[in-house]
């Protein structure tokens, strides 16, 4: 019995800008890493690969630092992009809500 060889995608060469401009638009989008790639056709081991090398113009990789709006009336404790924290919550959490 043969098995059958799965064929592989054919690969897309894309420069820089085309790079930074998908790892922008992911970020902007706040869909999941595998969502987007799913979405794009892109491997999520090469979207990483991207992300670590060229990710460093957009706001979210730069550091690891999010902008974060504390407003402590209304029992309201951050406002990160459109998500609205009402408890103090760990740095991790907030990093796992950008990714």
């Amino acid at each position: 019995m043969m098995e059958e060889k799965k064929e592989k995608a054919a690969r897309k060469l894309r420069g820089k800008a085309a790079i930074v401009k998908l790892v922008q638009e992911q970020v902007q989008s706040g869909q999941s890493i595998k969502s987007f790639c799913d979405a794009h056709g892109i491997a999520e081991g090469t979207f990483h690969n991207w992300k670590q090398r060229y990710g460093a113009g957009v706001a979210q990789a730069s550091g690891g630092f999010a902008t974060l709006q504390i407003l402590p009336e209304r029992g309201l404790f951050a406002v990160v992009g459109s998500i609205k924290i009402y408890q103090p919550v760990s740095a991790a959490y907030l990093k796992e809500l950008l990714s």
